[in-house]
């Protein structure tokens, strides 16, 4: 590594600066103490890899400044900006406004993973052109990573298929179980939770609308120490035609200025099935879930209440939402967003009428 220069900026020109062509952030070897990302984080689409490269390019201790607020199809809030610095290695400080966008500092910080093994839990029901592709697009996760599929009473092969991955993969870290009772997806995502061996428990849904190649952005936000709790946020970023149905994103979004308020820390997407919990914080999640009145379907909203019950530190991971390839999707709207308002209704009465009474996991 070459002597650290006093200031670097990508992507632009300022004056006394050395301005460096974006696609260099990851080939140069030089640091600066101060170092500026000269266009909007919303034009390089998905951010969080080029933010990840640009921390190797910050001296230690060192300045980076962010642009974001125009030059893209969406629009990043400061809250966003906020949270992909932080999954980025950087301490995100005060913001400089200028017109058509925000400007913010952020200065780096530690980034060092700790070295964790891991359980992907993936609740399935009739999902046999998935599971396959599924075990293969899974990339490994910290010391070990365990796939453990929950099967949902499947008519169309798929424990089958599940069984048959199993045979091909000596290793056993490929596991099957049989979802105990009538108990939906959330049933089944808690049973396997409860079952999972992993130091970090990520959940995946099997249609691979969250793709299984940025899982990773969830182990390193918990083994980095960035939270406790990283929950998947499809809401950021443009997603692809089709994906999210536009009752179901209506209905996301109220859920999700609601839960806000409920936890007292902002969430932006409440049903994303992609989530990642430390194993040690299963057993009181668990023990939590039945007071929030068992309505919830899916498990999103148990787990991310029972997280604000026991004073979690939860963090959005935004992704790219993709459009199912096969199978068809469980969701209906209307008699599942009835029971997720019924949790709400309950959540309330616990969280804010009742006080948390827990306090942090440990």
């Amino acid at each position: 590594m070459t002597e650290p220069r006093d200031e670097l900026v990508f992507g632009g020109e300022a004056a006394g600066s050395v301005a460096l062509p974006l696609a260099s952030i990851q080939s140069e070897t030089v640091q600066a103490g101060r170092v500026k990302l000269d266009v909007p984080l919303e034009s390089l689409g998905d951010s969080w890899g080029i933010l990840r490269a640009v921390w190797d390019r910050v001296a230690e201790g060192g300045i980076l400044t962010v642009v974001y607020g125009h030059g893209g199809s969406f629009r990043l809030s400061k809250f966003d900006v906020d949270n992909l610095l932080r999954l980025a290695g950087f301490d995100p400080a005060a913001r400089s406004r200028f017109q058509d966008g925000g400007q913010t500092t952020a200065r780096k910080v530690e980034r060092v993973a700790a070295p964790l093994s891991c359980t992907v839990v993936v609740p399935c029901r009739n999902e046999v052109d998935n599971v396959g592709v599924l075990v293969d697009r899974v990339p490994a996760l910290g010391t070990s990573t365990e796939i453990l599929f929950v099967d949902g009473d499947s008519t169309d092969g798929t424990p089958e298929r599940i069984l048959e991955l199993i045979r091909r993969r000596p290793d056993g870290q490929l596991k099957l179980i049989r979802q105990s009772g009538n108990t939906g997806k959330g049933g089944a995502t808690f049973q396997g939770l409860r079952a999972a061996t992993g130091d970090v428990v990520m959940i995946l849904d099997a249609d691979m609308t969250v793709r299984p190649e940025d899982l990773p952005r969830f182990y390193l936000a918990l083994a980095e120490g960035v939270a406790d709790f990283a929950n998947g946020t499809r809401l950021i970023y443009p997603m692809d035609a089709g994906a999210m149905p536009g009752l179901n994103n209506v209905g996301n979004r109220a859920f999700s200025h609601y839960l806000s308020w409920l936890l007292g820390q902002r969430i932006t997407d409440t049903l994303c099935g992609t989530k990642a919990v430390f194993k040690r914080d299963v057993p009181k999640l668990l023990d939590a879930r039945p007071q929030f009145g068992g309505h919830d379907p899916w498990g999103d909203f148990d787990l991310l209440m029972g997280a604000g019950l026991l004073d979690l530190r939860v963090i959005d991971v935004p992704i790219r939402y993709v459009a199912r390839e096969a199978g068809e999707s469980k969701m209906r709207p209307w008699s599942h967003g009835m029971a997720l308002a019924q949790t709400c209704a309950v959540g309330a009465l616990r969280l804010k009428l009742g006080g948390r009474g827990r306090g942090r996991a440990g």
